[in-house]
């Protein structure tokens, strides 16, 4: 596997992915052997894990069919895109 098609893969936008996959995790974790109140508390982390990797999957889907594979192109508008979303969560 060449270091081009890696970076193909992995991007700012599969990173998200992988954050939202843990917070299913975490919150899966916490109704099954959380306290009484960590259980009522974490579904939320379920629910809310769930669109976040379903909209960074197919974010990353759009962009790479749209810029055909380019890996330097893929890279430039996806971390256009985290850094307006982490700006916008910021000023929120």
């Amino acid at each position: 596997m060449t270091i081009e098609k890696l970076l193909n893969w992995i991007t700012p936008l599969t990173l998200g992915a992988l954050l939202g996959l843990y917070e299913i995790v975490h919150g899966l974790f916490y109704v099954l052997y959380g306290t009484p109140d960590q259980k009522r508390d974490y579904p939320l982390e379920i629910v809310l894990g769930l669109p976040i990797m379903a909209v960074c999957l197919g974010g990353h889907w759009v962009i790479r069919r749209l810029m055909q594979s380019n890996t330097r192109n893929i890279w430039i508008i996806e971390s256009i895109l985290v850094g307006l979303i982490i700006y916008g969560f910021y000023r929120s």
